[in-house]
């Protein structure tokens, strides 16, 4: 676990201890074996109201965190997975990265050294995010999301490119004068 990561659990529970005893947060975690429906029903219920609760009150350096900690487990679960969704981008994972950290694009751009117009070109697919821009990005993140994993993202995109973009290998065929080797 990273060293942020740590030092927010380990306040989150020294808060908790401050409103509960030990043997308070113990049971809350243990749940009885046998509620009937309508107990376990009460129970979904005060458990929804709590989260609901606690997630309207979370402060504002909570809730950005909270955002790069999702968009960091979206990203492993999706560089994990063997194929490719055209719906989880680079540009996706921009996108949710510029809403969780509550920026706009002039602001994200500012923070991390890049011309706005260059960001607009990255966030339309006309251009890919380069390493360089995932190191400052991995910077932005507070080393919460590393620029490994912004990498990841982008590699899977050209794995992808490369698969099913029949037109452009043509192209470059055409420039091809002389085939190193000829099969028999």
């Amino acid at each position: 676990m990273e060293d942020k990561q740590k030092e927010y659990y380990k306040s989150l529970y020294e808060k908790l201890l401050s409103e509960y005893t030990k043997e308070e947060l113990a049971e809350a975690f243990v749940f009885p074996p046998d509620l009937n429906a309508e107990e376990e029903e009460e129970a979904e219920r005060q458990l929804k109201e709590d989260r609901l609760k606690r997630l309207a009150n979370r402060t504002p350096e909570e809730r950005v965190l909270s955002g790069i900690l999702r968009i960091k487990y979206q990203m492993k679960e999706y560089i994990d997975q063997a194929q490719f969704d055209q719906n989880k981008t680079t540009i996706y994972f921009l996108k949710e990265y510029l809403k969780a950290t509550d920026k706009k694009q002039q602001e994200l751009a500012a923070d991390i050294g890049l011309h706005v117009a260059r960001l607009s070109r990255i966030l339309n697919g006309k251009e890919r995010l380069s390493l360089s821009i995932a190191y400052r990005l991995e910077a932005h993140s507070g080393d919460l999301i590393p620029a490994i994993m912004w990498w990841k993202v982008v590699q899977k995109e050209v794995e992808q490119e490369i698969r099913t973009d029949e037109e452009k290998r043509k192209e470059e065929q055409k420039k091809v004068v002389n085939v190193g080797y000829q099969r028999a």
